[in-house]
Formats: structure tokens, sequence, C-alpha cells
């Protein structure tokens, strides 16, 4: 029996690869050894909340969102 699909917000359609070393992919892989979502999950969550604080920090200095598409 296949599983349910996903909330279409949910699905991911596009992937985001980045180089890491081996002694980099080794030290990921120990700390997410437990994660019940998985590397990536882990991963993106932190990648996204950098992104989010960083984008707000562009935001307050300006007065606009340096990341808005003209």
């Amino acid at each position: 029996m296949a599983r349910p699909r996903k909330d279409g917000r949910l699905r991911m359609e596009t992937s985001l690869r980045i180089p890491v070393t081996s002694e980099q992919k080794q030290i990921i892989v120990e700390a997410t050894r437990d994660e019940p979502e998985g590397m990536a999950a882990w991963v993106r969550a932190i990648v996204l909340n950098a992104a989010k604080q960083k984008a707000a920090r562009n935001t307050s200095t300006t007065g606009h969102d340096l990341n808005a598409k003209s």
C-alpha cells in the first residue's frame, strides 16, 4: 500500500546541493543520527532559520528588503 500524498505546501520540489568535505559530512551524519526527520530536515531547518534571520537584519538596517526583486 502506498503512503498518502503530502499536502502540496509540504512537498519539496527543488534540491539545494551543498559541497562538503568527507569530514564535514561525517560530523553532520553523527549529529543527526537520532533525528527522527532525518538529516535533510535537520539541515533545512537550520539553513532556513539562518536565512530568515539574515533577511530580517538586512531589512531592519536599511528600511527596505534587500532581497526583494526589483
